[in-house]
C-alpha cells in the first residue's frame, strides 16, 4: 500500500529494522523490556533520565535516528505510474 501511494505522490520507501524501537529510550539509548508502561506511555528506566512520553512518538524517534544514521534494511524506490494501460487485445477475424 505504501508502495502505491508514493507511485502517486512521489518518494522513496525505506525499510527500518523495527526491533527494539518501541523499547528503547530516544533521548539516551537505553533499552528495557519494562520501559514501556502502557499502551500509550514509555518511561525510561535509566536513574541518569527518567525521560517520559507518548510511546508511539518515541518508538518514531528511534525510527528516524536509525534512518538518519544509515541502518537501513533495503531502499525501495517507488514505482512511477503506467504511462498508459495496457489495452485488452482482440484476435483478428480469420479470413475465409
Amino acid at each position: 500500500m505504501l508502495t502505491y501511494k508514493l507511485a502517486r505522490c512521489g518518494g522513496e520507501l525505506v525499510k527500518i529494522p523495527a526491533p527494539y524501537t518501541s523499547q528503547r529510550c530516544s533521548a539516551c539509548g537505553f533499552i528495557t523490556p519494562g520501559s514501556r508502561e502502557t499502551q500509550e506511555l514509555f518511561a525510561c528506566k535509566n536513574t541518569e533520565c527518567g525521560w517520559t512520553a507518548n510511546a508511539d512518538w518515541n518508538a518514531a524517534r528511534n525510527i528516524l535516528h536509525l534512518y538518519r544514521i544509515g541502518h537501513v534494511i533495503v531502499e525501495v524506490p517507488a514505482a512511477g505510474r503506467r504511462g498508459r494501460r495496457a489495452g485488452k487485445t482482440v484476435k483478428p477475424v480469420a479470413e475465409w
